[in-house]
Order: structure tokens, then sequence, then C-alpha cells
């Protein structure tokens, strides 16, 4: 159970990181429409706290199934 947990909460941080970039990438490189890049870079966004929000509470939850 521990290495599922450990497996669920690295999968779910790096994903939160890898949103995170996405979303700093979509909001530099604007082009010719600045408004889609800020929608694009939102929805980004939108992803990083959930996945970040997900992974601190798996954490928690690992750390009570201990």
């Amino acid at each position: 159970m521990t290495t599922v947990m450990l497996i669920l909460v690295l999968t779910t941080g790096v994903v939160a990181s890898v949103c995170a970039i996405l979303a700093a990438f979509t909001y530099l490189r604007r082009g010719r429409d600045p408004v889609a890049a800020d929608r694009d870079a939102r929805r980004w966004l939108l992803g990083v706290a959930i996945f970040g929000i997900s992974a601190i509470v798996l954490r928690f939850v690992w750390l009570l199934l201990l």
C-alpha cells in the first residue's frame, strides 16, 4: 500500500509541475492573440490547482493510512 500511495503522490506532484511549466510557457509566448494566451494559461493554472491540492490531500491520506 505504501508504494501505491507514493506513486500516486509523486505522479500528481509531477503533473502539477508540468501544468505550471505549460502555464508559464503559454503565457509568455503570447503571439498575435494575447487574450487566447491568457485564457490558456488560466486553464493550465486550474490544472495546477487541482493536481496540487490532490497531491497534498493524498499525502495526508497516506499519513493517516500508516
